[in-house]
């Protein structure tokens, strides 16, 4: 995407989203909440994902007087922990007793405080990709991908005058995550890897009973802006209300939704943030 002919001073943001198969750079106009410029970078396996990354900052595409603001959302491994037991200073012990594969070594473990959910997602940040980012971006803020659409689906779950429960799908690259709220607070979130139709049926269909939901009554929003017919028409075998929302439906008004190329957590990072 080409970027803007205007050569005077006017600021705009970097967002880095950092994800299993590579990462991608986003430029955005703070005031107008538009794309300006978007690329996606495949991982080079012959060299370290910080190099990569400090080579593709080092153009003046993404590192010049004009980017006022850097964010960086990591779509890594994350938990949640109820706010009210959340300690800072236990996040790293608590994080790795529950992920106990993670090299503690190369990564800090980081946290995104959700108050609205009274919810904090706990993620890790590997030290030599945070080190790239800030030797550019000293005041880059980091964030946790699910966390920010998390935010956003509480609003949307809140705009809705009912009193049916709703069960939150979001596919990713190698599986879906699903969310349900309650009483404007989250009361459920976990993700899964499921590439089949038959897992992500178990799962679907599992964590709805688990949770006591009513096939008749209550719903299930599949939020994506791809094309999900099959697995809709596989679970409308046993659900009787099932939604897909696109991003325009998520984000209404904004222009932003529009941008097919830009992920739907960082839209909402992008404007919960900006």
């Amino acid at each position: 995407m080409p970027a803007t002919g205007n050569k005077s001073y006017h600021p705009l943001s970097l967002s880095i989203r950092i994800h299993a198969d590579g990462f991608s750079f986003f430029v955005c106009d703070p005031q107008s909440s538009s794309l300006v410029r978007g690329e996606h970078f495949r991982r080079t396996e012959s060299i370290p994902l910080a190099q990569q990354l400090t080579q593709e900052l080092c153009r003046p595409d993404y590192f010049n007087r004009q980017m006022d603001q850097a964010y960086v959302l990591l779509c890594s491994p994350s938990i949640h922990v109820p706010l009210e037991e959340f300690r800072r200073d236990e996040a790293a012990t608590l994080y790795n007793f529950t992920m106990t594969e993670t090299n503690q070594d190369a990564v800090r473990v980081a946290y995104t405080i959700l108050p609205q959910l009274e919810s904090v997602e706990l993620y890790t940040i590997p030290r030599d990709v945070e080190d790239a980012i800030l030797q550019f971006f000293p005041t880059a803020r980091f964030f946790a991908s699910r966390a920010m659409l998390m935010e956003r689906l509480l609003h949307y779950d809140e705009d809705v005058k009912d009193d049916h429960n709703r069960l939150y799908m979001v596919p990713e690259a190698h599986g879906f995550s699903l969310f349900t709220f309650a009483q404007g607070h989250l009361r459920f979130a976990n993700t899964f890897d499921a590439s089949t139709t038959p897992d992500i049926l178990y799962f679907v269909l599992n964590t709805w009973q688990t949770l006591g939901f009513d096939a008749k009554g209550d719903h299930l929003v599949i939020c994506t802006s791809t094309d999900v017919t099959s697995e809709k028409k596989a679970l409308e075998e046993y659900l009787m209300h099932i939604d897909v929302q696109t991003d325009e439906d998520l984000f209404p008004l904004v222009p932003l939704a529009k941008e097919k190329e830009v992920p739907s957590d960082l839209k909402a990072l992008l404007l919960n943030r900006l």
